[in-house]
């Protein structure tokens, strides 16, 4: 589901494009896709707008499995300073999870996994906060 490697605390972004590009490069960097598909991330974004903004300070870009997804996995960047990705409800963005998924059943798995992480309130607090990245690497490992 994720990879040490993926995971960036703190990580400086001026623009929705940086931060989507810093969770694709994670993606990359880890062997979950091709770097076709980070650019395919990024394009995703400037045809269909901030979608994946999907809760109040949380975005979750993505692409299509045919467009470079190697295997399934997530990566979390959480960005030093929020960044607008033009969501009219849940803007600022702090924490950006990258996803890959070769197919449906693996992107509904990761959904599932993200939703009940997310839900859990200490959980999420330590993915706000957290400098220790093994500590969130565990987060997902063990939840």
């Amino acid at each position: 589901m994720i990879s040490r490697e993926a995971i960036l605390i703190d990580n400086e972004a001026a623009t929705p494009d940086e931060a989507i590009l810093a969770a694709g490069n994670a993606l990359l960097a880890s062997g979950a896709c091709s770097a076709e598909y980070v650019q395919a991330m990024l394009a995703s974004y400037r045809e269909f707008g901030p979608y994946f903004v999907i809760a109040p300070g949380i975005a979750m870009p993505h692409a299509r499995p045919e467009q470079g997804a190697l295997r399934a996995q997530l990566s979390v960047v959480r960005l030093r300073q929020p960044v607008v990705f033009g969501h009219t409800e849940n803007d600022p963005v702090r924490l950006v999870l990258g996803l890959s998924a070769t197919g449906q059943d693996e992107h509904i798995q990761l959904i599932q996994k993200l939703v009940t992480l997310l839900g859990d309130e200490s959980a999420l607090h330590l993915l706000l906060n957290s400098s220790d990245p093994d500590q969130i690497f565990r987060c997902f490992t063990h939840s």
